[in-house]
């Protein structure tokens, strides 16, 4: 048996936690999952997001938990920061300092696609088409995905290093608390030819690296890190079910047979920011249903 109930050891209450990209997609499902779960989160986003909007119906969301009998009220905060810069990013962890004393949990989620201008069916098409298609990848593209998808998350972790080692050092090593859990994707583990999705494939392959570069160089203080890598989930860049979705021909092909839901993206982020996951640091969790098994090349 468990040395704690299954509702410890999975427990968020009283957690600080800043989540960036919180105002849809992933994000959005994680910081739902964290304050209904009596979390206080720190929603982070560009200025052109709906921040109010997303902090208001959060915590319209942690009120009716509380009603509901959870006696630990979760909340919620926005700030406005974009994590493509590193003067942004100092002035988010000055924000944060000046009101906390610890952070429990960073969930650096934000990330970017950037497709060819010009697409092609990569399966088909003869090799001049298929080299203008490649062609047409502008290189701001490509830094742009790298700032966002990989560099972003390495200077929110430096960043936030001493408030997480601060949880770690109050509540001991194995409280779970303490973590970064980075969104990668499962683009990062196949070959993806059906599609180009280069610049952002890489972008999330070093971003893989990147997790066990900052767990190793984290160790002495025992601040996790960790990625989940997801598959076919509903987001602003993924748009399940939307008609002419590139990937909506492919669920019948994977094992799960449907894309993923919110409750397999906060399940995943809520075990590796727990105690129940307080003995994992610098893996990549991939979420995707089976996919990978199956993908033979493609996304």
């Amino acid at each position: 048996m468990p040395s704690a109930p299954v509702q410890d050891l999975f427990s968020v209450k009283g957690y600080v936690a800043i989540v960036t990209g919180g105002t849809s997609g992933l994000g959005f499902m994680i910081c739902k999952g964290l304050v209904q779960n009596g979390a206080i989160v720190y929603v982070v986003a560009l200025p052109s997001e709906p921040i109010d909007e997303c902090v208001a119906e959060l915590n319209k969301l942690a009120e009716a938990a509380t009603l509901a009998g959870d006696k630990s009220m979760g909340s919620a905060v926005g700030y406005a920061c974009d994590v493509s810069s590193k003067n942004d990013i100092a002035q988010l962890a000055a924000f944060v300092t000046s009101r906390e004393c610890r952070v429990d949990l960073l969930v650096s989620n934000a990330g970017i696609r950037r497709d060819p201008p010009n697409a092609c069916d990569v399966l088909t098409a003869p090799l001049a088409e298929l080299q203008a298609s490649m062609w047409s990848s502008h290189h701001c593209d490509w830094s742009a995905s790298f700032a966002v998808n990989t560099t972003a998350h390495y200077f929110l972790s430096v960043a936030f290093l001493p408030l997480l080692a601060a949880a770690v050092q109050t509540f001991g090593h194995s409280s779970g608390r303490g973590s970064i859990v980075i969104t990668s994707s499962c683009a990062s583990m196949h070959n993806a030819t059906n599609v180009d999705l280069s610049s952002y494939a890489t972008s999330k392959a070093a971003t893989d690296h990147l997790v066990r570069l900052l767990a190793a160089k984290f160790s002495r203080f025992y601040v996790r890190v960790n990625s989940i890598n997801p598959g076919f989930v509903p987001s602003k860049m993924n748009p399940v079910g939307a008609e002419g979705n590139m990937f909506s021909n492919l669920f019948d092909k994977m094992p799960a047979k449907r894309a993923g839901k919110e409750d397999d993206i906060f399940g995943a982020v809520l075990y590796l920011a727990s105690r129940a996951g307080s003995y994992i640091d610098g893996i990549n969790l991939c979420i995707d249903g089976g996919r990978i098994l199956l993908a033979n090349g493609q996304v």
